[in-house]
């Protein structure tokens, strides 16, 4: 009988601890932050860059819209998205800019005889026919020069005036190009991925079709990665193994349906998927372990990434119904839900309108920054940066930059170092 009420009540305990364990673990997976940005862009968004040319609002993004009344698009001024396009059924697919000469290079169209890569001046808002080329996949500028691959071929040019056939890839399907961290160039053709060697190919088989390829930032840029597949579960997401100028070999992330884009968080691979497949956090290991990060937003599609430019675990992703911008993804995975050293609290009130109240502690006596960013990631105002004893502290801001100038209604970020602890946060100022 004892041992029976003893067994009763380690079987109670045991499934307290594990509901207690669930709900933490239910907690931290639904601490997710995410914004849909730029409501009027509530369409497919196939690719993003950011540019500094001149008269290009909101943050200068380009925006890529494909499909009907599609084109290159950005914002002309906070309200006004314009689209630039030389016919209505023929939309952009891809897009990188020139910043310098203050052009943009666009891939045009999918499938119609006006398909192919143009030119767009800023300064004249009007394009110019660079070649026709059938079903573009991309345009885009790595170290070596631009590049623009299509189901035919491969273009290249040094510096976005003179563009040549690279004969090597002629009548093949070329999706994406990279380089990693030593300059060494890697194609995606069909179900190849080929390395150049001193000025020749090596290849290695697939399988199946890559979307695309995807080169790790400083110190892992020699980490080469593929998204592979065009729907189904033995899609995946790989490695290429690679020494002496051949590819030896292929690692398996993990499987995905219909992966199309990677990107990078903190230690963590983005995989962004279309059909459905979700969006998720992966470690970049022999079958790392999988976090999904985009459920119920209602993305069918993930076409692009981009960066997002102030430093903390985010960044933009754009979808086929819209673009969303993701903050502290990572905070479910790291090990600071372990070991705080200090604490950053929610801003109060939020929304407001003109004064809210940060609150952050330190538990050791360290060097504290406090500064507010606006959505660009430049700095508008630095309220703290002196060194703080342990305790508890609220700052107060009241919506004005370093001049005392009032700001603008909007999206700001509140960021707290101290000592090795770094956290940023989002308030909006309602006006």
């Amino acid at each position: 009988m004892l041992l029976n009420n003893y067994l009763s009540k380690k079987r109670m305990i045991c499934f307290i601890i594990l509901i207690f364990c669930l709900f933490q673990a239910t907690l931290f997976s639904q601490f997710r932050d995410w914004d849909q940005l730029y409501l009027m862009i509530d369409r497919p968004v196939a690719d993003m860059k950011y540019s500094s040319i001149s008269g290009i609002s909101e943050y200068g993004l380009l925006f890529a819209l494909p499909g009907n009344d599609g084109g290159l698009a950005y914002f002309t001024n906070q309200d006004s998205l314009n689209i630039f396009n030389f016919a209505s059924n023929l939309g952009a697919v891809s897009i990188v800019p020139d910043d310098q000469n203050n052009r943009i290079f666009c891939a045009f169209g999918c499938g119609s005889y006006s398909d192919g890569l143009y030119e767009f001046d800023v300064a004249t808002q009007e394009f110019e026919l660079i070649d026709w080329r059938f079903y573009p996949h991309f345009v885009k500028k790595i170290s070596s020069g631009y590049y623009f691959g299509d189901n035919n071929g491969l273009l290249h040019s040094s510096n976005g005036d003179e563009w040549s056939e690279i004969e090597f890839f002629n009548s093949k399907n070329v999706t994406d190009v990279e380089e990693n961290g030593d300059g060494t160039l890697f194609v995606a053709a069909d179900y190849d991925i080929y390395l150049e060697n001193n000025g020749s190919f090596n290849s290695f088989n697939v399988g199946l079709i890559i979307n695309d390829i995807y080169v790790r930032n400083y110190p892992n840029n020699d980490e080469v990665y593929l998204a592979c597949g065009d729907g189904g579960y033995t899609n995946y997401v790989l490695r290429v193994e690679y020494e002496n100028g051949e590819i030896t070999g292929l690692t398996t992330i993990n499987i995905f349906y219909y992966p199309n884009r990677i990107y990078e968080l903190s230690v963590y691979l983005v995989v962004g998927c279309k059909d459905g497949g979700g969006l998720y956090l992966v470690e970049p290991q022999e079958n790392g372990q999988v976090q999904q990060i985009g459920a119920g937003l209602g993305i069918n599609d993930v076409y692009c990434f981009e960066f997002y430019p102030i430093y903390t675990p985010n960044f933009l992703v754009g979808t086929d119904i819209g673009v969303f911008l993701a903050t502290n993804l990572t905070s479910a995975s790291n090990n600071e839900l372990t070991e705080i050293n200090a604490t950053l609290l929610n801003n109060f009130p939020n929304p407001f309108n003109p004064t809210t109240t940060i609150s952050f502690s330190i538990p050791n006596e360290c060097k504290v920054d406090l500064s507010i960013y606006n959505i660009k990631g430049q700095k508008v105002k630095s309220l703290v940066k002196e060194s703080f004893e342990s305790g508890n502290y609220s700052v107060s801001w009241n919506g004005v930059d370093e001049s005392g100038k009032s700001v603008g209604s909007g999206i700001y970020f509140y960021k707290l170092n101290a000592g090795d602890y770094q956290k940023v946060k989002k308030m909006v100022l309602v006006k």
